[in-house]
């Protein structure tokens, strides 16, 4: 690793990683900015992933996929409001889906920049 301009060199993330993180990037801001609903947010996610052939070629950096895949277990154990059991220790409600939303896309901006 080099440093250049008080930044260190060498684990660079490639730019069509940058480039295929930011439907993510987008969607995550979209619902962390509550212009999209817990069970819209959900779905689109969803099929955005599930068509997603770079994610699923593994073509990603291991930092973004690691960060991506545990956001998408996440997003399994969301439950909307009205079905969010307290009890359940394996369901989220969609306050804590946002929260930890917010958590991804600073991670990922941070990654990226």
């Amino acid at each position: 690793m080099v440093k250049i301009n008080g930044k260190i060199m060498g684990n660079e993330i490639k730019l069509l990683d940058k480039v295929q993180v930011q439907k993510y990037i987008y969607i995550i801001e979209l619902f962390v900015l509550n212009q999209i609903e817990g069970n819209i947010f959900d779905d689109l996610y969803i099929q955005i992933r599930r068509d997603d052939s770079y994610w699923m070629s593994g073509a990603f950096d291991r930092r973004i996929e690691e960060i991506l895949s545990t956001f998408f277990l996440d997003i399994d154990e969301y439950a909307p409001d009205e079905l969010f059991d307290p009890n359940d220790k394996f369901n989220i409600n969609e306050a804590e889906l946002r929260k930890r939303a917010n958590e991804v896309l600073i991670k990922l901006k941070k990654l990226i920049e």
